[in-house]
Order: C-alpha cells, then sequence, then structure tokens
C-alpha cells in the first residue's frame, strides 16, 4: 500500500511537471521568441496602481500580447509597434522596461495620471515616431536621452509638472516636427539651439516661465506653422527672421513683456497667417496697413499694447475674420471723418462675431455705415473712447448682437428707438455719455435683456412697465 501510493504520488508529480513544461512551451512558442516585449508590457503592468475602467484586463496569459487592450503588433515580426493608451484613468508610474519595446514606433499615454519622472530609458526607442505623455502628472527634468529617439517626428510633454530646462541634447532629433511642452514649469529660456531643429513644423510652450527672449535663430523653422508661446515671461523684441517664415499660419505671443514694433511688410511675409495673438505686451508704432494682405485672417487680437496712429487697415480684405481685438492702443487721428473710415470696410467681414475698440482713444462721429456690420455680430465694445454726435439708428439693424458695451464716451441725442430691434440683446450700456430724453420705451421689447447701464447722462427717469424684465437696471 505504501509504495503504490508513494507511486501515484511520483506518477502525479510527473504529469503535472509534463504540463507545465508543454505549457511554457506554447506560450513561448506562440510568442515566436518575443519574451522581451510580453515581460515589458508585465512590468507596465505592475506600475499601474489604479484602472478604473478595466483596460489592463486583457493583459493576462489568455491572450497573446498582440491582442491586449491598447496594443498593436507588426504583421511580419508579431512585435509591439503601438501602446495607445490615451483617457483611461490610470495611475501610477512609467516602468522603464518599455524602453525595451524596441519594435516601438508610437506610445501614446495622454490624460492619464502617471506620476514620477519620465525613465530616461526611453532613449533605448530607436524607432519611435510619436510619443505623446500629455496631460499627466510626471516631474522632474525632460531626460536628455531622449535625443537619442532619432526618428522622433512628435513630442508631446505638455500638461505635466516638468521643470529645469530644455536640454541642448534636443537639437540632434533632426525628425521632429511637433514639439508641445506647454504647462509645465520650465525655465532657463528659449534656448538657440533649437533653430537647429529645421524639421519643425509646430511649436508650443505656453505657460511656462522661460524669461529671456525669442532667439533669432528660430527664424530657420522654415516649416513652421504654429508657434504658441504665450505667458512666458518673454522680453525683447520679435526677431525679424521670424516674419519671414512665409508657412505660418498660427502667430501667437500673447501676455508677455515684448517690445519694438511690426515690420510695416508684415502682411507681405506671412500671407497664410490665420492666428495673430499679440496682446497683452508693450509694442509700439503704427499698427501695419500691410496686415490687410492677410487674407486668410480668422483672429486679430493685438489689444492691450502701446500702437498709437491712424488706423488704417482695410478691414474688407479680411472676409473670413471672426474676433477682432484692438482695444487699448492709441488709435488717434487727424481729423472726423477720415478717423472713422475703417469702419465702412468692415461691411465685408460677413463672418465677424466679435468687434473690440474698447479705449482705443478713437475721435469722431460713428458712421451711419456701422449698421452695415455683420449680422453674426454679437459682441461690439466701443466704450472709453471720444465718440460723440448721435449713435446712428442705423445700429438697430446689428440684429446679432449680445453685448453692447457704448459707455465713456459723449454720445449726446436720444437713444435710437431702433435699438428695439436687437431681439438677442443680454448686456446694454450706455452710461457716462450725453444721452438725454426718455429711454425708449421699444427697450422693452428686448426679453433677454439682463443688464442695463445708463447712469451719467441727462435721460428721464422713466421706466415702462415693460422695462421690469430688467434685472440690474441703473439710471
Amino acid at each position: 500500500m505504501i509504495f503504490s501510493s508513494s507511486s501515484s504520488v511520483i506518477s502525479f508529480l510527473f504529469y503535472g511537471l509534463a504540463i507545465t513544461c508543454l505549457t511554457f512551451a506554447a506560450v513561448s512558442a506562440s510568442y515566436s521568441g518575443n519574451e522581451t516585449d510580453y515581460h515589458a508590457l508585465l512590468s507596465f503592468k505592475l506600475k499601474i496602481t489604479h484602472d478604473p475602467y478595466k483596460v489592463l484586463a486583457s493583459w493576462n496569459h489568455s491572450f497573446h500580447f498582440c491582442e491586449w487592450s491598447g496594443i498593436s503588433c507588426g504583421k511580419r515580426h508579431r512585435r509591439v509597434i503601438t501602446l495607445r493608451l490615451g483617457s483611461q484613468g490610470l495611475e501610477g508610474s512609467l516602468s522603464p522596461h518599455v524602453g525595451n519595446l524596441s519594435f516601438l514606433r508610437e506610445l501614446f499615454l495622454k490624460n492619464n495620471s502617471f506620476q514620477g519622472a519620465i525613465p530616461h530609458e526611453l532613449g533605448r526607442l530607436s524607432r519611435l515616431r510619436h510619443l505623446y505623455l500629455s496631460t499627466n502628472k510626471f516631474v522632474g527634468v525632460i531626460p536628455t536621452n531622449l535625443s537619442r529617439c532619432s526618428n522622433l517626428e512628435d513630442l508631446w510633454l505638455d500638461r505635466n509638472e516638468l521643470t529645469g530646462s530644455i536640454p541642448k541634447e534636443m537639437n540632434l532629433l533632426s525628425k521632429l516636427s511637433g514639439l508641445e511642452i506647454d504647462k509645465n514649469n520650465l525655465t532657463g529660456g528659449i534656448p538657440p539651439f533649437l533653430g537647429n531643429i529645421t524639421s519643425l513644423e509646430m511649436f508650443s510652450a505656453v505657460w511656462n516661465p522661460f524669461g529671456g527672449s525669442i532667439p533669432d535663430t528660430l527664424g530657420l523653422w522654415k516649416n513652421l506653422t504654429a508657434f504658441y508661446c504665450h505667458d512666458c515671461n518673454l522680453y525683447g523684441s520679435i526677431p525679424h527672421s521670424i516674419f519671414n517664415l512665409s508657412l505660418l499660419v498660427n502667430f501667437s505671443l500673447p501676455n508677455n513683456h515684448l517690445t519694438g514694433t511690426l515690420p510695416l511688410e508684415i502682411g507681405n511675409q506671412l500671407p497664410n497667417l490665420e492666428l495673430l495673438q499679440l496682446w497683452g505686451n508693450k509694442l509700439t508704432g503704427v499698427l501695419p496697413p500691410s496686415i490687410s494682405n492677410c487674407s486668410k485672417l480668422v483672429n486679430l487680437d493685438i489689444g492691450e499694447n502701446s500702437f498709437s496712429g491712424k488706423l488704417t487697415i482695410d478691414f474688407s480684405k479680411l472676409q473670413d475674420v471672426y474676433y477682432i481685438y484692438l482695444g487699448n492702443n492709441d488709435f488717434h487721428g487727424r481729423g472726423e471723418a477720415d478717423n472713422m473710415g475703417f469702419f465702412d470696410s468692415l461691411k465685408n467681414c460677413t463672418r465677424l462675431v466679435t468687434l473690440v475698440l474698447e479705449n482705443c482713444n478713437l475721435i469722431g462721429v460713428l458712421p451711419i455705415s456701422i449698421g452695415n456690420l455683420s449680422h453674426q455680430l454679437s459682441s461690439l465694445f466701443l466704450d472709453g473712447n471720444h465718440l460723440f454726435g448721435s449713435l446712428p439708428s442705423s445700429i438697430g439693424s446689428l440684429i446679432g448682437l449680445t453685448t453692447l458695451v457704448l459707455d465713456g464716451n459723449r454720445f449726446k441725442g436720444k437713444i435710437p428707438t431702433t435699438i428695439g430691434k436687437l431681439q438677442k440683446l443680454q448686456i446694454l450700456t450706455l452710461s457716462r455719455n450725453q444721452f438725454s430724453g426718455p429711454i425708449p420705451y421699444t427697450i422693452g421689447n428686448l426679453s433677454l435683456l439682463t443688464k442695463l447701464y445708463s447712469y451719467s447722462n441727462k435721460l428721464k427717469a422713466i421706466f415702462h412697465q415693460a422695462l421690469g424684465i430688467v434685472q440690474n437696471s441703473t439710471i
């Protein structure tokens, strides 16, 4: 009995060992010698501390790793070429063993909660073309080893908590076309050596405390179409070499400390410009009339500077523009008629939604042609100028208006009854003018009006019963 029992145990152990060996052999055979990728992925999974959508549930022995969620493999070698797990709520750190996925071409982990440093082992991925680590919680510096990813085309590190400066080794990425490093805590300025990456098409570094000036070498980016550097604590003038980048479509440098003037030929140098965003700087000189030649412009946003001189842009050529912000500059002219003539050219801007000309030192009579502005216009700001005379009755033609701000001028006479045609109007400010007579009864037709400010005028305090719709009204 004892012998028989021992034999059974030995037979059972032998059988179990045989099954284990066969299973291991089968698994190894199914991976076709690609155990390195398999173990690298398991190491990735082990570093994940929270997987709310159970996206990694399929990462187990029941499936070949090429069938795991977020994984794509090459057809020939069955090696991992893509790891895409964006917006999955993943928490944890990024395993350095990802650097062993030697065939990887794309690593997409955008919009998760990865913490810790970006592993320098990613520099081993010589075939990597696209690295997307945006919107996570990575800390530390940009790894210098990323410069070894010689085929890298897109590098997105924006919306993390990275510190330090842009490493000088970055200029070795000769194929890089897109670099996004927005919303980090990077310092050390925009380094001149970045100009060596002549393949760059898009550079975005907004909301970093860089400091320093814009290097002249960035003019070497002949393929550049988009440049975003607002809120970067930049000083000095905009290098003239930048204005030679004729392919530039979006040019955004607002809320810095930039000085100097814009080149008079900017509109001829940048014919493809759609976004010109320079508000909140210290730019001076005239606003170049050649901006009229930027026929593709949709957003002209250059308020809060110190531009001066007569406003002579021919807006009739900017037929696609929908946003114009020129407020808080000093566009004074010599005479009444020619100072306000630019309003006539605005009639061709049929897509215009917002027009801001507040605190521009405009002097003159508001022309009747104001009524020819786009029916799409929803916001019109003319406050803080020196506009006088009557408010044209043609204002009632702007049927798309939701906000009309006219306070702080020298308008006089009666408020035109046609203002009651502005059925979408929600905010109307008329304060600190010289309007007289009663508030027109037609204002009672404005059922959406919630704010009416009309103090410091010579208006009669007569509120019609219909004005009960106004929630915040002041004479």
